[in-house]
């Protein structure tokens, strides 16, 4: 009987440490238009875990990660995303930036899909979520000079005016 008990313990705990992980993205297939709603909830938890481990330049995860991510939003028929505009806000060249917004933004989409449809509100609320995650420090995120400023501008209530 202890035996069958642990064994128990040990199957929902294994459970349990699966789903802090990483989807394995060669699983989800994003080919054709029907493909992408059910990737949403792999997309959700992998915008998830990026916005919640610190930053690693040359994470392996993280790239992969980033790069699921992209297909998704470039692929799915449900939503629009465009970047032009907000690479001037946060730094044109610095790409990890951009990355943690995109993670942002897929997060804020995914889980507030109504309001997600007005652009100016899902932008706003990513940022905030970029800015959060990039002023704590134990995310080892640098915030470029154009990211202080919307920092900056968010301490005094006026991000939204600034973005």
């Amino acid at each position: 009987m202890r035996q069958f008990i642990l064994f128990i313990f040990c199957f929902v705990l294994f459970n349990h440490l699966q789903a802090q992980t990483l989807t394995d993205f060669d699983l989800v297939k994003m080919e054709k238009a029907t493909d992408y709603k059910p990737a949403e909830p792999f997309v959700l938890q992998t915008a998830n875990y990026l916005l919640a481990v610190p930053f690693k330049k040359d994470s392996k995860d993280r790239l992969n990660a980033l790069r699921f991510i992209g297909k998704w939003m470039n692929g799915t028929p449900d939503y629009s995303f465009s970047f032009t505009d907000i690479a001037d806000k946060i730094g044109k060249e610095n790409y990890d930036l951009i990355g943690q917004y995109m993670a942002a933004l897929a997060k804020y989409t995914l889980e507030n899909k109504v309001a997600a449809r007005d652009t100016k509100v899902a932008r706003l609320n990513a940022m905030i979520t970029l800015l959060d995650y990039c002023e704590n420090k134990d995310n080892n995120m640098r915030m470029s000079k154009q990211l202080k400023k919307l920092a900056e501008a968010r301490s005094k209530g006026e991000l939204e005016k600034s973005m």
